[in-house]
């Protein structure tokens, strides 16, 4: 890692607005605006070393959440999603290996695109029933892998959690003790 692209202002410039971005979006305010987080600060680090740099910020605000929220988590919820989402960051830990920068770069955008479309031309509808299990464990499978390449997990969980209608809190709690657990296991890679 070239260090001169982490002590100048444009890393600062990036980096401070991609934290608050984290903090905002698994506060619950900012709905998905943390998958801009990598993005932004991949404008002046590679994606690899802007995942890796958000690391830190995300385990202390995984931390806060869960220390706020652990009573009032969806347990078999949990139960069906924190498999498939380690199973997916397997994935992400084999493939990050084998995938360049330039390709890391592409899923990033592509991911980030994708369910931010997602999010705004396919809202679910109030009479919707709820998705079948199995697009749970798709779903978190590919959060899992988005979460481990860039930090985007939130996005592909929510398509899944949503439709669920969980009261708010519950759904807060649920994704931040998901996440806490990817996150977690995003360490040993």
């Amino acid at each position: 890692m070239d260090w001169n692209l982490i002590t100048g202002w444009p890393f600062y410039a990036t980096a401070i607005p991609a934290v608050l971005l984290m903090g905002l979006s698994k506060s619950g305010f900012g709905a998905g605006l943390g998958a801009l987080a990598v993005p932004l600060m991949a404008l002046v680090t590679p994606v690899p070393q802007s995942a890796a740099l958000l690391m830190p910020a995300m385990l202390l605000i995984d931390i806060v959440s869960v220390a706020a929220y652990r009573r009032e988590v969806d347990k078999p919820l949990l139960k069906l999603l924190i498999p498939f989402g380690l199973l997916g960051t397997l994935v992400g830990t084999l493939l990050f290996r084998v995938l360049d920068t330039r390709t890391v770069a592409t899923l990033v955008g592509v991911f980030t695109l994708a369910f931010l479309a997602q999010r705004w031309l396919l809202a679910p509808r109030a009479d919707s029933p709820p998705p079948p299990r199995w697009a749970g464990g798709v779903l978190a499978t590919l959060s899992g892998f988005t979460s481990f390449v860039s930090h985007t997990g939130g996005p592909p969980l929510n398509a899944y959690v949503i439709p669920l209608k969980l009261p708010p809190i519950q759904f807060a709690a649920t994704l931040a003790v998901f996440f806490f657990c990817i996150n977690l296991a995003k360490w040993v890679p």
